[in-house]
């Protein structure tokens, strides 16, 4: 008889359907590429699958996705070692009355700012990074490397909250993290 109540509200919470959100896809980076260029060392990587991120920004709230890309030297018995990084930082605003998208990018030295009206456009431009130059193969030791990739997800909205609620709420909404293969520098196989 104890048993007749559970069974109730377990079969009542298995016939409430899961929210929408439930099934989403999460986001993924695709990549990243790798190209030795002039002795550069150059990648490439999007992310795909932006679904939610593209509600958030359609709701008119601003975004900043926040591309790392850290350069890392293999050692066998040994943690791998770090050697450089480099950080991207894209912000994206969508204006309701202009119906336009304002995005930004900043690489620590250069900044370039565009209007977009048409959201496949500035998808392609504001989830990809095309080339960052992340160091030259001749200050490098020969060796086996790989490229770790973090992409974080920023709200650049503030939530009116008091105090110390603002530290309970995470900065950072979504964070990817992706490592390419190695590949090897100075070494003749």
């Amino acid at each position: 008889m104890k048993k007749l109540p559970f069974i109730l509200l377990a079969f009542l919470f298995y016939q409430i359907p899961a929210p929408p959100d439930a099934f989403a896809v999460t986001p993924d980076i695709t990549g990243p590429e790798i190209k030795i260029i002039n002795n550069d060392i150059i990648v490439m990587t999007s992310i795909s699958d932006v679904s939610d991120i593209e509600k958030t920004i359609k709701s008119g709230v601003g975004k900043e996705l926040i591309f790392t890309a850290e350069l890392m030297r293999v050692y066998d018995f040994w943690p791998d070692e770090f050697v450089v990084s480099k950080k991207i930082r894209k912000v994206i605003k969508y204006d309701n009355l202009r119906e336009q998208y304002t995005a930004s990018t900043r690489d620590g030295i250069n900044r370039v700012d565009r209007k977009f009206t048409d959201y496949n456009k500035m998808k392609d431009w504001i989830f990809s990074v095309n080339s960052i130059n992340l160091a030259n193969i001749k200050e490098l030791e020969p060796g086996s490397y790989y490229i770790r990739l973090v992409v974080e997800s920023r709200s650049r909205e503030k939530l009116p909250l008091i105090g110390f609620v603002m530290y309970l709420l995470p900065e950072i909404e979504m964070s990817l993290a992706k490592e390419s293969e190695p590949f090897s520098i100075g070494i003749n196989k």
